[in-house]
């Protein structure tokens, strides 16, 4: 008896394309759904850093008659010590873990620097004084400030600052009107998912305010104020 093998046809080059094709696609969602949830991860894990420290800093005031804790500003490298963030080791044991933002490139190098990824607003942290050194007033004291609710009291830093102790504050006086000098002071594009852009308007950032609440802030939302003349670092600027 003869037995008659069967014919078995094997793929065209058109369908191995085409499931070549499937296959990148479903890679190609499959990473970037990856991506999403691991800086979500990071952003969650973000917050509850600068939450930690707004309790640390509101527990700072209590001690100290109102008063913010002060920044590098007018310190000299060897204080680093009387620097904001290390004058919530009293308050918070784990400082060095809270001082660093997941998502900071140069997080190790500000470990090591006595930086931290967190700026305080220095409308809240750096005392106006007049040329002959005069008190001219502001909002150095929990007590001075009208709003608490929506005055932010801390960043996360511009990705590009050095890594040194003596970049832990803002320059916020200059950011009414100025998205570029907003900009240089923090990463308001700090989660975005992947590629940002090169005017800082796509993703999100993470903002602590005088309450002690944190809150993600879209990056174009504040490009509009910013521009529009809003200054929201400002505790007397009230948004329309």
């Amino acid at each position: 008896m003869q037995v008659s093998c069967g014919y078995r046809r094997g793929f065209t080059l058109l369908e191995l394309l085409v499931v070549i094709g499937v296959v990148a696609v479903l890679a190609t969602l499959v990473l970037v759904a990856g991506r999403s949830v691991l800086s979500k991860a990071r952003q969650a894990k973000c917050a509850g850093n600068l939450r930690q420290l707004g309790t640390a800093i509101l527990s700072y005031t209590q001690d100290h008659d109102g008063t913010f804790p002060m920044t590098s500003h007018g310190l000299d490298a060897s204080s680093f010590e009387k620097g904001w963030i290390f004058s919530l080791r009293d308050y918070l044991a784990n400082v060095d873990e809270m001082r660093i933002c997941p998502v900071d490139p140069k997080g190790e190098e500000r470990l090591a620097g006595n930086g931290t990824s967190y700026l305080l607003n220095s409308f809240l942290t750096v005392p106006q004084v007049g040329p002959f050194g005069e008190n001219l007033g502001g909002y150095t004291s929990l007590n001075q400030v009208p709003r608490p609710q929506s005055t932010p009291i801390a960043f996360i830093i511009n990705f590009s600052r050095g890594a040194g102790m003596t970049n832990d504050h803002t320059h916020s006086e200059s950011w009414e009107g100025s998205w570029s000098s907003l900009r240089r002071d923090i990463q308001p594009d700090a989660f975005c998912g992947g590629t940002r852009s090169e005017d800082g308007c796509k993703g999100s950032s993470n903002y602590l305010f005088v309450d002690g609440h944190v809150e993600s802030i879209n990056a174009e939302t504040l490009h509009q104020w910013i521009t529009g003349g809003y200054n929201f670092a400002d505790p007397a600027a009230v948004r329309d």
